[in-house]
């Protein structure tokens, strides 16, 4: 088993995460599933899902989302939500699946005999350092993670981001959600660390697509939005975060805040 490591990225990283008296932790788990997809689903939005409402009631974490990849439609992520890190560490990982959870919200554990469901990756500890919410959940989400050596800069970034480009459009836009944050553990293998995230979240998969794709006066506008921001972030030296990045496409399917 590969060792979980502490992310060391110097003094002003570790500043940064112990100067914050609640960070708030989501935890991301990544499934595949071989076999009946539709039968997996069914069975987390019927069991796993009333039980990670009673732990959210019970106050054992702060929520649970369940969402299908776009990109692979067999792969699942599962995402924990923390109020701090000692809910974090109080939080047992059988404990919400017991005998006696079931009783209470009246489920039984669920047929797993048309599918199998594996675990191939480890969990990824996330602190999120900036929000910008509408109030409505969104159906689709861009998930971008980035490789950074100055976990600072990329911090503030994306609260510009958040500031510039996400909260001018909360009023037309509901169902737009924007989060980000960096990476608190990882497995220390050889592989690119992404050690940055940050979640672009939309209303319909035809409000993401429209995002993402190309328009005249959105990109190559001097007076633009996205020139503005540009200009703000090199003005700040808020340009040069990240080495690498990768996205990907997801469909959420269910939470405990439905």
């Amino acid at each position: 088993m590969k060792k979980i490591i502490f992310l060391l990225l110097g003094f002003v990283y570790l500043n940064l995460v112990n100067a914050q008296d609640k960070p708030y932790l989501i935890r991301l788990h990544y499934g595949e599933v071989e076999g009946d997809i539709e039968a997996f689903i069914k069975a987390s939005q019927e069991f796993y899902k009333k039980l990670a409402k009673l732990a959210v009631e019970e106050g054992k974490w702060d929520g649970w989302q369940m969402w299908q990849s776009q990109n692979h439609k067999n792969q699942f992520m599962f995402i924990h939500h923390y109020k701090n890190p000692k809910q974090f560490e109080s939080w047992n990982s059988s404990d919400w699946l017991s005998e006696s959870s079931q009783k209470k919200v009246k489920v039984k554990y669920p047929d797993h005999s048309n599918y199998k469901i594996k675990f191939p990756r480890g969990y990824e500890l996330f602190q999120i350092t900036s929000t910008v919410l509408s109030g409505t959940q969104s159906d689709y989400y861009v998930i971008n993670k980035y490789s950074t050596s100055d976990p600072v800069v990329f911090i503030k970034n994306h609260d510009l981001w958040g500031d510039m480009m996400v909260k001018p459009k909360l009023e037309q836009n509901p169902g737009m959600n924007f989060a980000a944050g960096i990476k608190l553990l990882y497995d220390g293998t050889n592989e690119v660390n992404y050690n940055g995230i940050s979640f672009d979240g939309f209303s319909s998969l035809a409000t993401l697509i429209e995002n993402q794709a190309y328009f005249k006066e959105k990109w190559d506008n001097p007076n633009g939005e996205l020139q503005k921001f540009m200009k703000a972030a090199d003005q700040a030296s808020l340009s040069n975060f990240a080495e690498n990045k990768k996205s990907s496409f997801w469909k959420v399917l269910g939470s405990t805040w439905d």
